[in-house]
């Protein structure tokens, strides 16, 4: 019960920097903007395991588009964001994380949010327009993976912030697993009656 509060207020905690520095921190584009709310999305699949990380990523960033004024954009951003969340996610799957996954998952997740807004800006705004507007898309990715990776780092050295990451993902690992073995008890109990019969 501790363990879920605390889960799920880190995930609001996020939710809520992901908005400000999405909504309030951010430069123009001739179609729409771009900000540095995306360090935070990634520096939240840090702390948070999944589902949690993908809730943060797209609460925060779409409503953002809400506040910003850009609706139309809420459920491609809701979209992109968790694409982006998945792989900054895997990248810090283990308790030790590893340099080169933090620079080549972030950059796929990356890679697919930009060709998400491209194909959505493509079909709402027209092709040629979406095509000028494609490389300020990247700016975005240059700037927040590094500073996620900074971030990143300097946590792990961070004793109290390890041990909370720590409780986090273990809870969640132990709850699997239990659901896990009550799903095998139960497969093996219908095997049994089976040839009983």
């Amino acid at each position: 019960m501790r363990t879920n509060i605390k889960r799920i207020s880190i995930t609001a905690l996020f939710s809520a920097l992901i908005l400000v520095t999405t909504a309030y921190v951010k430069i123009p584009l001739v179609l729409g903007y771009i900000h540095i709310g995306d360090i935070f999305i990634m520096l939240g699949c840090y702390f948070l395991p999944m589902p949690f990380c993908l809730i943060s990523a797209a609460l925060g960033a779409s409503l953002a588009d809400l506040v910003a004024g850009y609706v139309p954009y809420m459920p491609i951003t809701a979209f992109a964001k968790i694409l982006l969340a998945v792989f900054c996610r895997i990248a810090l799957r283990r308790e030790k994380v590893k340099i080169w996954e933090m620079i080549i998952y972030p950059l796929i997740g990356s890679l697919l949010m930009v060709v998400s807004y491209f194909i959505f800006e493509g079909f709402y705004y027209g092709w040629a327009a979406s095509i000028a507007n494609l490389p300020m898309q990247f700016i975005q990715p240059a700037i927040s993976i590094p500073v996620y990776i900074i971030g990143v780092y300097s946590f792990t050295k961070i004793p109290y912030l390890v041990s909370s990451r720590r409780e986090l993902a273990v809870s969640l690992t132990k709850k699997k697993r239990k659901k896990d073995k009550i799903e095998t008890s139960v497969d093996t109990g219908s095997e049994d009656k089976d040839k009983n019969v």
